[in-house]
């Protein structure tokens, strides 16, 4: 297996991977809250904490796609399972960190 076969494969496991960490990581470092409320930043009443979880959210989703990409080199139902599964607990975390640190 040589690195076009894996590009081929994975190839959108790897750019989701890409996007997540560019924005979950510019999340954590800037504690920007206009990157994901643009209508209205001031309803989040601590935007420190409530920037650093959902960073932390999306950085999970991406680290989720790569092993996606991995396991469907193995067993593509499998793979469905835990992207599925994946988006599932994120979702469940966005609404937690949503109610603590939002309204």
């Amino acid at each position: 297996m040589n690195i076009q076969t894996i590009v081929n494969q994975m190839g959108i496991e790897i750019l989701a991977f890409l996007v997540c960490m560019f924005f979950g990581i510019r999340l954590i470092v800037t504690r920007d809250v206009k990157i994901i409320k643009k209508d209205n930043p001031e309803s989040i009443k601590h935007p420190r904490e409530y920037t650093f979880y959902a960073g932390l959210i999306i950085i999970f989703l991406g680290v989720s796609a790569i092993a996606m990409g991995i396991v469907s080199f193995f067993d593509q139902i499998a793979a469905l399972i835990l992207i599925v599964v994946a988006v599932v607990i994120m979702g469940f975390m966005w609404k937690f960190v949503h109610e603590k640190y939002a309204e």
